[in-house]
């Protein structure tokens, strides 16, 4: 076609056939000549190099196929016997095939060569042409042929696989190559008249291959026994150490030593702590008598059931249809009457039922010990056990919740038991590090046995003018402690002693220290009332208001809860009640804001009001005994030695102690005092010269006006040249000038 092009117009054949010309002047008459021979030349070129790729690809496949071809033979040649003349045809002179040497199979440094193995059991006889003996590419077997028929020694079948101290123990002459970390191995014979090979080194991996075939399910059964034991032996890890406390974690003194809690075998426990305390039989006679009584007033009310508890047995009644609740409950007398009992409490509804309860007391009277309910108190460190209710269960509480208690009740109910309970619930939980005490007992014989106590802050304070100085430290504290979340950005004391502990407060120049919780135990409000009564209760309104969230608590007692005693204003703080046994209906409503409590059976018969229960809850108290009080106190002491700080019970000096109430003489000495009051709030400087310039009054005026307000709780003790510390704020202030007047208003009365 090209030279069509570039030539004249030479013979058809010559230039393509017609094929050719048709293209070529096509091109060319296209293109031109010269163009059309380019491209002529460009497509030759371009089918010249595709030809070339079809051919070696060609030429690959042929390569190929021979490698197949003599890999196929290689292995048929390694199928043949070892040393069988016989097995070879005597028509021509023939190589015998033999299995490849171990040696062959591995480089110098143990590294096994690709191979092809066949079955030693199959026989393959090759037949070839004397001419093509030399001339085999696969298998040259020449050089090995004196060594295959050299002598060897024959060694038994069941010794074909053997180490290398053993073949040398054989006698073998063969020439042995150590290699680090192997074995040997001889190879096996074909026929029983047949002789082995010398003994050769293999490596490791591939040694005794039979024989861990042979014993693979032994061997798979033993290491899946080894894992097992592996997994079902328990790991050694260190043990705690025994000790005597309880299983609480230990804490560590300052000189290293370790701190333990009160053992709980310290406690008593009861025999029957969860059996009832009435007999089936018993609690059957009392419904059928109590059936019989509701008939008789022509009531067609019935006895459904009841629920037995340690103190009293609630019975469920179903009221008549068109009966009203009234009439049940205004048969209390006379249910009284005709069961032969004390007294019956009728209440409705029972809690989550359409059921009027009767509460009758049991023949039987079922002690609670304190250690049967201490360990289910498994909260923070200020819950409590307290007793079981009706229906037999665990009654706990937590102060830091409520966050103060009341508790009431006349002489014998059980109020001091009650008390200790919560104190020995703190004692056999906390260490003096978590919880401190202030502890007043103006009776100066309740307390007596915890005196001593590392918990406590100071030592037991039996004196008023003492208890209403404490009582005046605790608000300053709780001022302190508000400031200082204020400061670090926390809202309660939990937070802020986990913040503590994790480090958080490291960046202050000054970083405050874990604050432990402050429980003010009183365990008779009255007393106190009577001698500095403004000045206690205008301590225990400000700490029951902002107490919480500062970690401050208090527990309240008296055995006479009127009006006088359990104000208003204290009542409105402390919504948390107990109410044990009192005189009159009238007490019960002070205590409980209804009747009830007097009809308590005492010994620790109580009635637990909260604000989060519709109706207060009867619940029999934990008796704690002398003995285990002295006892668990006793060991505290040996944990940890006592710090007192006695410098609170005089820094803040209360008001004039005159008669009952304090006498109130303080508004007269200066009628200035809440115009200053005021003024030091507002400014939130309790500065002596600011008082005197706002005033107009003196400088010896303006300083005694300050030491009134100090003596109110409404600034802090002189700091040197600095103002003092204003603790109220307007609130506050008008809560406590509230109660200076109603204060002298009583004065005006006679007092108490």
């Amino acid at each position: 076609m090209v030279l069509g092009v570039t030539v004249g117009e030479p013979e058809l054949a010559a230039t393509g056939g017609y094929v050719g010309f048709a293209i070529a002047s096509t091109l060319a008459g296209a293109f031109g000549k010269p163009i059309a021979g380019v491209l002529l030349v460009g497509i030759g070129i371009a089918g010249a190099i595709l030809i070339g790729f079809s051919v070696s690809r060609l030429v690959g496949a042929l390569r190929d196929g021979a490698e197949r071809l003599r890999e196929r033979r290689h292995v048929e040649v390694n199928e043949s016997p070892w040393g069988d003349d016989s097995a070879l045809m005597p028509r021509a002179p023939q190589r015998r095939p033999r299995e490849p040497r171990q040696q062959e199979l591995f480089d110098a440094d143990g590294t096994m060569e690709t191979s092809y193995l066949g079955d030693r059991a199959k026989t393959t006889l090759l037949e070839q042409d004397p001419d093509e003996v030399d001339e085999d590419p696969f298998v040259d077997l020449s050089s090995q042929l004196e060594a295959e028929r050299a002598a060897t020694t024959l060694i038994p079948i069941e010794d074909r696989y053997v180490d290398g101290a053993k073949a040398a123990a054989t006698g073998s002459d063969a020439v042995q190559e150590e290699l680090p970390g192997a074995g040997e191995r001889v190879a096996p014979a074909s026929e029983p008249d047949q002789v082995a090979e010398p003994a050769l080194v293999i490596p490791e991996f591939l040694r005794h291959p039979r024989s861990e075939r042979a014993d693979a399910p032994e061997a798979a059964e033993a290491a899946a026994e080894a894992s097992e034991t592996a997994a079902t032996q328990p790991r050694e890890t260190p043990k705690p150490a025994p000790r005597s406390g309880t299983a609480a974690a230990a804490a560590s003194a300052g000189d290293g030593s370790e701190r333990l809690l009160p053992p709980v075998s310290m406690l008593r426990h009861s025999p029957q702590a969860k059996a009832g305390a009435s007999s089936s039989k018993e609690l059957q006679q009392t419904a059928e008598s109590l059936q019989s009584t509701l008939q008789e007033f022509g009531l067609h009310s019935r006895v459904v059931g009841w629920i037995s508890g340690p103190t009293v047995t609630t019975f469920k009644v179903q009221p008549g249809e068109g009966e009203r609740v009234s009439r049940i409950a205004s048969l209390e007398d006379d249910i009284a009457l005709s069961l032969a009992t004390d007294s019956v409490r009728i209440f409705a509804p029972i809690p989550g039922t359409t059921h009027v309860g009767i509460e009758i007391p049991n023949r039987t009277r079922q002690t609670v010990a304190f250690g049967d309910i201490l360990p289910y108190v498994t909260g923070g460190p200020l819950e409590f056990a307290l007793g079981r209710d009706s229906e037999g269960q665990p009654m706990v509480a937590d102060l830091a919740k409520m966050p103060h208690l009341l508790i009431a009740g006349t002489t014998g109910s059980g109020k001091s038991v009650v008390i200790s309970s919560i104190l020995m619930s703190l004692l056999m939980r906390t260490f003096p590090e978590d919880v401190r005490l202030i502890m007043v007992d103006p009776k100066r014989v309740e307390f007596a046995p915890y005196d001593g106590l590392p918990h406590l802050y100071v030592p037991v304070v039996t004196e008023p003018k003492q208890a209403a100085s404490a009582l005046q430290w605790a608000v300053s504290e709780m001022e302190r402690r508000l400031k200082v979340f204020e400061r670090v950005g926390v809202r309660k004391i939990s937070t802020f002693n986990e913040k503590q502990a994790a480090g958080e407060f490291e960046k202050y120049d000054n970083p405050p220290q874990k604050l432990p919780y402050l429980v003010i135990v009183i365990d008779e409000l009255s007393d106190l009332m009577m001698v500095a009564g403004k000045d206690v209760e205008a301590s225990i309104v400000r700490i029951a208001q902002l107490g919480r969230a500062a970690g401050i608590h208090m527990i309240v007692a008296t055995q006479r809860p009127s009006s006088n005693v359990v104000t208003g204003l204290i009542k409105a703080n402390i919504t948390n009640r107990i109410g044990l046994t009192v005189a009159t209906g009238i007490d019960s409503r002070v205590i409980l804001d209804q009747t009830g409590a007097e009809k308590l059976i005492g010994q620790g018969d109580m009635l637990f009001s909260r604000v989060d229960w519709g109706k207060p809850k009867r619940i029999q108290g934990c008796y704690v005994s002398d003995e285990e009080i002295f006892s668990v106190v006793e060991f505290v002491k040996e944990q940890s030695p006592a710090e007192y700080h006695e410098e609170i019970l005089s820094a803040v000096a209360p008001a004039a102690m005159q008669g009952a109430g304090g006498g109130g003489g303080v508004s007269a000495d200066d009628p200035l005092i809440w115009e200053a009051a005021h003024l030091v709030v507002e400014s939130g400087l309790g500065s002596t010269s600011s008082l005197q310039r706002r005033l107009k009054v003196g400088y010896a005026r303006a300083g005694r006006i300050m030491d009134m307000l100090e003596e109110k709780g409404i600034v802090g003790p002189p700091d040197g040249s600095k103002p003092r510390e204003v603790l109220l704020d307007e609130q506050g202030l008008a809560e406590l000038e509230e109660v200076e007047a109603r204060m002298s208003a009583d004065d005006g009365l006679g007092g108490f």
